[in-house]
């Protein structure tokens, strides 16, 4: 009997100790907890002032609906993101940024203790380095352009200005200012080139003020580049790679034509150094604007070529200086073969040439005859033989002044064969589709009309007194 007195109390025991585990008051809602790290992703630009910040949260007894950010602790923005790719402004050279970002759960609890990252931000200075082959001619006239190109690893967008300077980099008001959206500057006379050696500096600065090392052209520290005035208003441009006296000839007949009027002549040979992969020695690497902005400083152009004209620095620049008023006799040879010319067209009063020669070399005693008589005939003279040569493709407006005279080596039929053509009855272009001092006779009784011809367009047509 005792014994089941003592079971029956050990029960009762079990009983009400068991009962208070089940309770009708549920446990209360815990906070979640929120993890961030900074992730590497390669196809990111290679930066310190943007990082890629990933983060997540963990809820015990829920799950989480959101985050919210900051980057004070102070003000918050909501985000269902997990990620995120932060740009961080440089305002100073070195800047630390927090960030804090606090899980919430699906009752709206938010993470009591935010995590939180400190990301110390280093600046680092932009570069500014000179476009290849674009190194000024050792001598110019009173325009240069340089181009370059501006980094910085914190973002190129980070760059606010480029500055530049010549000659002199001592004070702070030699330094003109280009924006930082502009890659290049052209400078003139405004900008101190005088007759004389001259240096180009140039640096960067980034949005933080940090100034990148400084450059200068000529790259060579050894070096300068001379800039020479114009004489006058009068431009040879020698496009002949030919190894005669061309340019004594010329210089001797323009240095007492009209009284000496064209004495004060300037020569810009474009052709040393020139071949079908490169430009001449001294032509400048932009031609906009450069060589565009050289030729305004002239209101005259003599441009005589060999068979190989450059027909491509010519289509730039010369419409420009036609539309500004200038007036250009342009004498040359084509060369052999079926090329299409046509960009002549850009800047002559020709759709194209030729496609082919009509014979393939004129001798001593042929003549190109003036179709215009108040124009010369023109005559070979007893020197080298002159190869290849091609005819002209007038446009419908312009004026015929020469043809091809008779020869025994083609077929001179009702066709003419247009040597010469001018775009108005008052010219501002002449184009002779010759080599035009092989035309300038020798004795006994071949005239040199050369002189002639030239005082015709620059007097006659161009109105030079």
């Amino acid at each position: 009997m005792r014994f089941q007195i003592t079971f029956i109390c050990f029960l009762l025991v079990i009983i009400v100790g068991c009962s208070k585990h089940f309770t009708n008051q549920p446990l209360p809602n815990q906070p979640p907890e929120t993890f961030l790290t900074v992730l590497t992703d390669s196809t990111l630009r290679s930066t310190t002032s943007q990082q890629h910040l990933h983060w997540w949260g963990v809820d015990p007894d829920g799950f989480i609906k959101g985050y919210y950010i900051s980057f004070d602790s102070l003000h918050w923005t909501f985000t269902t993101s997990n990620d995120s790719v932060i740009g961080l402004k440089l305002n100073v050279n070195d800047t630390t940024y927090k960030f804090f970002v606090a899980a919430v759960d699906n009752e709206g609890l938010v993470d009591p203790k935010p995590a939180s990252i400190r990301d110390p931000i280093h600046n680092s200075p932009p570069v500014v380095s000179f476009v290849l082959q674009s190194d000024v001619p050792d001598t110019t006239y009173p325009v240069a352009t340089f181009q370059w190109i501006g980094t910085d690893v914190d973002g190129n967008e980070t760059i606010v200005n480029y500055y530049y300077a010549i000659d002199d980099t001592s004070q702070p008001a030699r330094w003109k200012t280009v924006a930082s959206t502009s890659n290049y500057v052209t400078v003139d006379s405004s900008d101190g080139l005088t007759e004389g050696t001259h240096v180009f500096y140039l640096k960067a600065r980034d949005v933080a003020g940090a100034y990148s090392k400084i450059i200068r052209m000529p790259i060579d520290t050894t070096k300068t580049w001379y800039v020479k005035k114009p004489k006058g208003d009068f431009l040879i441009i020698d496009d002949y790679g030919l190894t005669d006296p061309a340019d004594v000839f010329y210089s001797q007949i323009l240095d007492t034509l009209m009284n000496g009027r064209l004495k004060a002549k300037d020569v810009w040979d474009i052709k040393t150094g020139y071949s079908g992969s490169s430009k001449g020695t001294y032509v400048p690497a932009l031609i906009n604007p450069t060589f565009i902005k050289t030729l305004r400083l002239f209101k005259y152009i003599f441009w005589y070529a060999d068979n190989d004209p450059q027909l491509g620095i010519a289509q730039v620049a010369l419409p420009d200086f036609e539309m500004n008023g200038g007036k250009v006799l342009f004498a040359s040879g084509f060369p052999d073969g079926s090329l299409d010319l046509t960009g002549i067209g850009d800047f002559a009063p020709v759709n194209n040439v030729e496609s082919n020669r009509f014979a393939l070399k004129l001798f001593p005693a042929d003549s190109i005859i003036a179709v215009d008589p108040s124009y010369p005939n023109l005559f070979r003279d007893y020197g080298s033989i002159l190869p290849f040569p091609r005819g002209l493709l007038p446009k419908v407006n312009a004026r015929i002044i020469y043809q091809m005279g008779p020869s025994s080596r083609w077929t001179h039929d009702s066709t003419m064969i247009i040597m010469g053509v001018k775009d108005a009855d008052k010219a501002s272009f002449v184009l002779v589709s010759a080599i035009l001092h092989r035309f300038g006779g020798l004795p006994p009784g071949v005239p040199n009309n050369v002189p002639a011809i030239l005082r015709r367009v620059f007097q006659g047509e161009f109105g030079v007194q």
